[in-house]
């Protein structure tokens, strides 16, 4: 795989932070093959033109859907995603064909004060566009005001920043604040035990057409087994239960001295009833642990927390 007249185009979002995600990926790229010219395109998605609905309005998949398209229509030849966006169902033609070494995948609070969690005050308006994130705050503290809120990383720290915010604090993921250089702002990590994060939270999803040999070829030689067992175990167990990424759920595999260590969480959107899992296998049990934790919730009614999202996946 040395052709020096090999093109590759990466297609993305056009956000900060998609685009730091892509030269991640053109730099682990050019490690491997220095001599294949690396493009880039900027592919506007329906969650980057609607900044004013909430997630859950607008459908399952919508910062990957245009992409996709743009994919099978060979505008470009990899579409790079942050995992956690994607539906648990990948279309026909289509396939992921690497998962790079994940970012670290923990949530974290980004306050006004400096102040965790624990430590803000009664009524204090934070802010988060996560059904997930909202629930499991709610989980810890019924005193909060939890506020919608919508746009790319840098726009909600610029949000929070304005002398006439009253927002006290954001919720935002570890890995988009690193990628973005910003870790100075983190004031609090949220750990993944307690606070768990989205299935693939972290992680990059490197998706092609089914058909393109060479470039899955190139692309599986910068992926992360460990990583790819863990984040299939956590879409695995989205799959079982349903309900696709704008859910108030999440699961977190890790791999710990040849061991799998899988926790997950489902709730009702208002966070009060909360149904949680964990269990540990071999780390190629993956599948299995996360099957047999989606039955243990599904049989403690966790469909039943999301009667709106069933069968949604893949709406849009």
């Amino acid at each position: 795989m040395t052709k020096t007249d090999k093109i590759i185009v990466l297609g993305s979002r056009g956000s900060r932070l998609a685009i730091a995600q892509s030269k991640e990926v053109r730099t682990l790229i050019a490690q491997q093959f220095p001599d294949i010219e690396i493009r880039h395109k900027v592919i506007a998605t329906a969650g980057d033109r609607d900044q004013t609905s909430d997630a859950a309005s607008i459908g399952v998949g919508i910062f990957v859907k245009e992409i996709e398209n743009e994919l099978m229509r060979g505008n470009i030849d990899v579409a790079v995603h942050s995992l956690k966006d994607l539906p648990s169902q990948t279309p026909q033609g289509l396939t992921i064909a690497s998962v790079p070494y994940r970012e670290d995948p923990r949530d974290l609070v980004v306050s006004r004060n400096g102040l965790g969690l624990e430590q803000l005050q009664r009524a204090s308006i934070i802010a988060t566009g996560s059904a997930r994130r909202r629930a499991l705050i709610y989980s810890m503290r019924h005193d909060f005001i939890l506020r919608p809120i919508r746009g790319n990383v840098t726009t909600r720290l610029e949000m929070l920043d304005r002398e006439d915010s009253d927002i006290d604090a954001l919720i935002l993921a570890a890995a988009g604040i690193k990628r973005l250089g910003v870790a100075n702002r983190i004031t609090e990590y949220l750990g993944c035990k307690s606070f768990i994060p989205a299935p693939g939270q972290g992680a990059l999803a490197l998706e092609t057409r089914s058909d393109d040999t060479e470039t899955i070829e190139i692309l599986q030689a910068i992926q992360d087994e460990d990583t790819r067992k863990c984040v299939e175990a956590e879409r695995v167990l989205l799959s079982e239960i349903g309900g696709g990424c704008t859910a108030s759920l999440g699961a977190h595999a890790q791999i710990r001295q040849g061991a799998m260590h899988m926790v997950a969480f489902v709730a009702n959107p208002p966070g009060t009833k909360v149904l949680r899992c964990s269990q540990t296998a071999t780390m190629n049990e993956g599948v299995a642990i996360a099957k047999s934790i989606a039955r243990q919730l599904i049989a403690r009614g966790a469909k039943e927390l999301m009667p709106n999202l069933i069968a949604t996946d893949r709406a849009t």
